[in-house]
């Protein structure tokens, strides 16, 4: 079961730091940045979101969302998360941890979806 860690770095890069080590930098443009975690043998998924806050918060916001693009209420995948403080960039973030099942597909959505000005 590979453990997933998304975290936010700077102002402007957002990614999966410990099993892919795929991140996106989003040229502090203050869009989130978005990435798909799918499980091919079960056709469940999640989106996790990765906001950076400007202002009071200084730092990064991560969201998760069901992955269900036919509205056909699809199941939350009952994957282990939990939300810790970054432990070897900066303590001040906030990190996903995600336990995934073997075979998990990682795409970022942002990057193949074109973060397009």
């Amino acid at each position: 079961m590979p453990t997933l860690r998304f975290e936010g770095y700077s102002d402007d890069t957002f990614g999966e730091v410990l099993h892919t080590k795929d991140d996106y930098d989003n040229c502090a443009s203050g869009r989130p940045i978005e990435y798909l975690v799918s499980d091919p043998a079960t056709g469940l998924g999640i989106v996790v979101t990765g906001q950076h806050c400007p202002g009071a918060s200084g730092s990064w916001m991560i969201g998760v969302a069901n992955h269900d693009p036919d509205y056909s209420d699809r199941d939350f995948p009952r994957w282990p998360m939990r939300l810790e403080a970054q432990n070897y960039r900066n303590g001040f973030q906030p990190a996903l941890v995600i336990e995934a099942p073997e075979g998990v597909k990682l795409t970022c959505l942002t990057r193949d979806g074109g973060d397009e000005d």
